[in-house]
């Protein structure tokens, strides 16, 4: 009963050793990040449009496209979203179809955003143009 207890104090100290290491390591990335990158930002490089292909200049239409894509994207997706929910939760009768949509909900609550814009970029501006 001794040795148990003794390996769950040595395993919960190392737990808490390892998470200290990588909070510590983070921190001081971020840290190093932030100093060396404060230096390059101002307001002109903030509310500035880019000048000699890019080179130059600022990044306020990449700061309002990002912004605008958000609004957009959230005008259409939580009514949506909520709408579904309060569907599938309350109205929905259990069938196939239910289960069809509840399985895809889980599978794309389950793969991080990166993978689908990656995709959008592979279909949209590789696959049909767009970016020409």
């Amino acid at each position: 009963m001794k040795f148990n207890r003794i390996k769950e104090i040595i395993g919960f100290g190392l737990l808490i050793l390892s998470a200290v290491l990588v909070v510590l390591i983070l921190g001081i990335i971020i840290f190093d990040i932030a100093i060396k990158g404060f230096g390059a930002i101002s307001w002109g490089f903030l509310i500035d449009f880019p000048k000699e292909g890019m080179t130059k200049g600022g990044i306020f239409p990449a700061i309002m496209g990002t912004i605008f894509v958000t609004l957009i994207t959230t005008l259409f997706s939580i009514p949506l979203g909520v709408s579904a929910a309060i569907y599938l939760s309350e109205y929905a009768i259990e069938g196939r179809l239910t289960r069809i949509v509840r399985a895809a909900i889980r599978n794309l609550a389950g793969i991080p955003s990166i993978i689908y814009g990656l995709f959008g970029v592979a279909i949209f501006v590789q696959g049909l143009n767009f970016g020409t």
